[in-house]
């Protein structure tokens, strides 16, 4: 059962146009079994680690259009590793709530099924106003490239048990 509406995958594959003119690769992931609703998935580079990317997947929350009339909820999502609770959990999760007490937009979190450590946040879209909603993207995605970038390491490194120092 397809969960995405017609002018929410029509805003998808605006979005994939926009951020392609701004040097992003993206692809339009339709939906599946397993993910019920369609998802632009946004190729973030990084400069600070050579080869690592991260995969960023936008997509509406959906089943809200009855209740939302003026606006949609554009989810953000980047999987930053996989995560199986061990003896840093601790660590980790104080790191985690640390890191998120500080941050301007979005958080961290760990997942146990499936397990993996995220960033997500999400952002209120005008409905059919493209110029806002564009604007809003254009900035959504590099903030949450930087985010990511400059704030996973350490909870990776605690995460992978390659840094302790913070136990």
């Amino acid at each position: 059962m397809l969960l995405t509406s017609e002018e929410h995958r029509a805003e998808l594959e605006r979005f994939s146009e926009l951020l392609s003119e701004d040097e992003y690769l993206t692809e339009l992931a339709a939906a599946t079994e397993d993910l019920p609703y369609d998802t632009l998935v946004v190729r973030i580079e990084t400069f600070e680690e050579p080869n690592r990317l991260w995969r960023l997947e936008l997509s509406f929350l959906p089943g809200l259009e009855d209740e939302l009339k003026d606006v949609s909820i554009l989810q953000c999502y980047v999987a930053l590793a996989n995560y199986t609770a061990g003896a840093n959990s601790a660590s980790l999760e104080r790191l985690v709530i640390e890191v998120n007490a500080k941050l301007p937009i979005g958080s961290f979190g760990l997942l146990d099924q499936p397990g993996v450590l995220f960033f997500k946040h999400n952002a209120m879209l005008p409905n059919n106003n493209p110029t806002t909603s564009d604007r809003i993207v254009r900035e959504l995605v590099p903030l949450t490239g930087y985010l990511v970038t400059t704030l996973s390491g350490p909870l990776i490194e605690i995460m992978t048990g390659n840094n302790s120092s913070n136990s």
